[in-house]
């Protein structure tokens, strides 16, 4: 009898789950033994080199052809012995659905592990834990306020449904900065970023519903993750065709597209966009996925104050790259004149200051030629 054990998580988790196993000459990996069985068969051979171990990655369904994931259970068979060892991380679902039927007749083995993915709740560290992202982000403390009272609701509470967070406003305040800082005080340093402005019209819709499943989806990659941490970049850059896949996503403890069932309770979802009001959002996004939305975190324009000191920080931060031409003084007294008392925000201000170090070295050379 063959014995199948399900792995569900990232290829870490799956690596470390599979370090101890005996790597001897049995061993096989299921793309090799795929490469190895067409070679045979091409050459009018018997395939004969069955794994009494089986290794399938879940990047090997990649690896065959579409119409071979409808009998992915039967190809393992092919290419192992009658009771072998099978280790498979995350399986699609015709894949899963196969291995269940063959254990309820009782012909197989079959167990599952998954990977459990930990969030930062000790209620010491919380509050340290937030003086840190409050010296990183500057100038929005009424969105670190919110945030706080967001991370210690997640801290405190044991929540299945999806957490889904809206940070919005003009770009380059620090919204995906707080991402980044979330998920070093809370989540290991580890999140799945994708970034919607890249998914520009229907060719993408393969990733979004798994229509392909041979091709990555967001399914696959949900099971990848490392943490319960997601960020979206830019919804609002996202075409309105996909939003049925947010749908699912946000009101489920389970994901599901056309290949991949996935766990995703307790993940905390986070959204960017650079919707000014929540007017505009509302009216863009269309109520059901407004009203699907846990939290709106609006990010401000930086007031004089801050811009100001984005601008010492900027020049400080570059010390190391001018020190033995300029000084800071004189890097200040360049640039002040370019910076508006308005509208400004950190891709601008490192634009003019990158700009006026340019300048200022090179004048020592303009001079000469």
């Amino acid at each position: 009898m063959r014995n199948y054990h399900i792995i569900i998580g990232s290829k870490t988790y799956f690596e470390k789950k599979i370090a101890n196993l005996h790597m001897n000459d049995d061993v096989g990996y299921f793309l090799d033994l795929v490469k190895e069985a067409d070679a045979d068969k091409q050459r009018g051979h018997l395939f004969s080199n069955y794994a009494e171990v089986l290794i399938l990655k879940n990047d090997n369904y990649h690896g065959i052809v579409e119409t071979a994931h409808d009998r992915l259970g039967a190809l393992i068979e092919e290419l192992t012995t009658d009771d072998a060892e099978i280790y498979i991380q995350n399986p699609p679902r015709v894949l899963r659905d196969y291995l269940s039927e063959m254990f309820q007749r009782n012909e197989i083995g079959l167990d599952e592990i998954s990977e459990h993915y930990i969030m930062q709740r000790n209620a010491a560290e919380f509050v340290s834990n937030i003086k840190v992202i409050s010296t990183h982000i500057v100038g929005q403390e009424s969105a670190i306020e919110d945030i706080s009272k967001t991370m210690w609701y997640l801290t405190s509470v044991e929540r299945k449904k999806p957490y889904v967070v809206m940070l919005y406003g003009n770009s380059s305040l620090g919204k995906t900065e707080l991402v980044r800082e979330i998920a070093r005080c809370f989540f290991g340093g580890k999140f799945l970023e994708k970034h919607l402005s890249m998914f520009k019209n229907s060719n993408y819709a393969e990733y979004f519903f798994g229509n392909q499943p041979n091709r990555r989806s967001i399914g696959f990659d949900l099971l990848e993750r490392e943490s319960n941490l997601v960020f979206f970049d830019e919804l609002d850059k996202c075409p309105e065709h996909f939003y049925s896949a947010f749908y699912t996503l946000f009101d489920n403890t389970t994901f599901k597209d056309s290949t991949y069932d996935v766990d995703i309770s307790g993940i905390m979802i986070v959204l960017t966009s650079n919707y000014k009001s929540l007017d505009e959002m509302k009216k863009s996004l269309g109520l059901p996925i407004f009203y699907r939305i846990d939290k709106m975190i609006h990010f401000k324009d930086f007031s004089i104050d801050v811009i100001h000191q984005i601008v010492l920080n900027e020049i400080e931060s570059r010390k190391d790259e001018y020190k033995d031409f300029l000084t800071p003084e004189r890097v200040y007294a360049a640039v002040s004149p370019h910076i508006k008392a308005k509208g400004e925000n950190a891709r601008t201000i490192k634009y003019k200051v990158q700009k006026i170090i340019e300048d200022l070295l090179f004048q020592e050379v303009e001079d000469k030629l």
